[in-house]
């Protein structure tokens, strides 16, 4: 996963994020996701997340999983207004471009909260728990699952430690194609 996130994020630096209109590319901006069963099925629960997405003092660009459309029309929860700026799902080099353009990422996504780390982008994460606990560390991401803190910290600088590199420096497949040539069986 590091090596193609690392290999994306050289493609696409140079390239413009692409937005929904309303968000400035240049001024600060969060990235969300949201389509978990534990928050998305309960309907007061995803009022909840998206009432405090839309209440941030940045625009959320809302990048809209289909399972949360479908949840969020079955309860009547409008996905835009306010702070919130919903896009349907990006391509992968989109969404590194969005990423990383951000000030910050808000999701209950397991694989964005190890692309947010590696891209060096603060994450919140809207969980009881996350997979990656690496990236806990110095406070790269933070759960908030009740949406407690959530107006603090999906708006903080980004750590100042020197991040660690839990999950690979992106050079993974030319170290392990170097071990198959010089493996002799």
């Amino acid at each position: 996963m590091a090596d193609v996130c690392f290999r994306v994020w050289d493609a696409a630096r140079y390239r413009p994020a692409e937005l929904p209109e309303g968000v400035n590319p240049y001024e600060p901006y969060l990235v969300a996701t949201i389509h978990r069963a534990d928050n998305t099925d309960d309907g007061d629960r995803l009022r909840e997340i998206v009432d405090a997405l839309r209440a941030l003092t940045v625009p959320v660009v809302l990048v809209a999983h289909p399972r949360l459309v479908a949840r969020a029309a079955t309860f009547h929860i409008d996905l835009t207004g306010d702070a919130l700026h919903t896009t349907t799902p990006l391509a992968y080099p989109q969404m590194v471009r969005a990423v990383m353009g951000s000030v910050g990422v808000v999701t209950d996504s397991g694989g964005l909260q190890k692309e947010a780390f590696l891209l060096r982008v603060p994450c919140t994460t809207v969980r009881t728990e996350t997979e990656w606990v690496e990236t806990l560390q110095d406070g790269w991401n933070i759960l908030d699952p009740r949406l407690t803190h959530l107006h603090e910290v999906a708006i903080r600088p980004r750590p100042t430690t020197t991040q660690s590199q839990p999950f690979g420096d992106g050079h993974a497949a030319a170290r392990v194609l170097e071990a198959l040539r010089t493996h002799k069986p």
